[in-house]
């Protein structure tokens, strides 16, 4: 009979070759090479940043540059801040998407959402021939002594983000915008308004807005801080930004009215006047008013809105002659830090945005640079000076 002989290993190869294996183990990881735990991604709440090689074109236009940035779905809704303040619209629902994006310089952000309607008509002038006189739509609703709303606002479709510049508001995290969000505020002092609750705090805002400044590709760049009772500020900036197109003249018989500062006779169908209208003299100053509202222009024309009456309301809306209440033009200086473009598709807004990860501005503006995680907020506007859906506790999360 064969006999098996087992070959017996003797102790000290067992531990040199348990402590080579060790070895090796170590060896696979660098002094300089930290490895951590996979990110956990809150699917309800975190907007992942994804870097990009090729920056997106600002332009309203999806690219697939966007590709690979997950879609974080949101749902906002207006509640309601007491005074009647959000009247008639409160309980209103918003929904859309937000994707983020961002290279060595410059963080990208993409927002859609639904809307039903384009609102860019923000507080028209119209002429009243009842009255002779000139007058401009309401930014809000018109009720009836029932609460039933009889006209609706003339406002804009709107975009605002909050953030905590270098985490200054306590509690933050917790409740984002509702943090400065303050109402039960006396009818003096606005039932709400927004600002910080002590004097070290401070919220970056940015506020795009459809008609005033979407036409130059700004966002206009705020803050808001501890000041009572309203704390929202304006970055700095040398010129540019939206005016009233309005001016006081005297109107015979009457005495003095408020008229259109500026018009451009012929044009039919539009929201805002540019400076550099008025600069090459495309637009026209009125100069004067007669007793039966008629407009003296600076070349010497008039314009006669009781024979013309695309100048008056046309049922629930206003003559495609309706002038502007604004003017506008690109801000230089910090309050001009955001470039965007929306583009309203027919069905809702796509918006595209873009600023430094950090730029010049340190005091009012947010840093993203660390490529820290960043609360933050956002409201919808939907036609509305100041009635907007709000979600809050989002997550902007930098994948490395």
């Amino acid at each position: 009979m064969n006999t098996v002989k087992i070959k017996v290993i003797p102790n000290y190869i067992l531990i040199f070759a348990l402590i080579a294996y060790m070895g090796y183990l170590v060896s696979c990881t660098h002094e300089n090479q930290v490895i951590e735990p996979a990110e956990v991604i809150n699917s309800e709440t975190d907007l992942v940043a994804v870097k990009v090689a090729t920056s997106p074109g600002i332009d309203g236009t999806i690219d697939a540059t966007w590709d690979n940035s997950p879609k974080l779905e949101f749902e906002g809704a207006v509640p309601d801040p007491g005074g009647d303040l959000f009247r008639g619209l409160v309980g209103n629902v918003y929904n859309g998407t937000l994707r983020a994006a961002y290279d060595n310089e410059n963080i990208y952000l993409l927002a859609e959402w639904k809307d039903p309607s384009q609102s860019l008509l923000r507080q028209p002038w119209y002429f009243d021939p009842a009255t002779k006189k000139w007058a401009l739509e309401s930014g809000a609703p018109t009720f009836s002594a029932s609460g039933a709303i009889t006209r609706d606002a003339f406002g804009e479709d709107k975009v605002g983000f909050l953030w905590n510049i270098n985490k200054s508001v306590s509690g933050w995290n917790n409740g984002t915008c509702y943090k400065s969000c303050h109402s039960g505020m006396a009818a003096t002092d606005g039932f709400a308004r927004h600002k910080t609750n002590s004097p070290g705090e401070k919220i970056d805002m940015w506020h795009w807005k459809s008609a005033r400044l979407n036409v130059v590709n700004q966002i206009d760049d705020q803050y808001q801080d501890f000041t009572y009772p309203n704390g929202r500020k304006n970055d700095a900036a040398s010129s540019g930004g939206d005016k009233a197109n309005t001016q006081t003249l005297n109107q015979p018989g009457i005495g003095n009215v408020s008229v259109p500062k500026y018009l451009i006779p012929g044009r039919t169908g539009y929201y805002w006047i540019l400076q550099s209208e008025i600069e090459n003299n495309t637009a026209k100053e009125v100069k004067a008013v007669d007793a039966n509202g008629v407009l003296t222009l600076n070349d010497g024309t008039t314009v006669d809105p009781n024979t013309d009456v695309a100048f008056q309301r046309s049922g629930t809306t206003v003559g495609n002659k309706a002038i502007p209440g604004i003017s506008t033009s690109a801000f230089i200086g910090s309050r001009g830090d955001i470039a965007c473009k929306g583009v309203y598709t027919g069905q809702g807004w796509v918006l595209e945005i873009k600023r430094a990860l950090k730029t010049a501005d340190n005091v009012n503006d947010i840093d993203f640079s660390s490529l820290e995680d960043q609360y933050f907020g956002i409201g919808i506007f939907n036609n509305t000076s100041a009635a907007h859906a709000i979600k809050p506790n989002l997550v902007l999360k930098f994948k490395k």
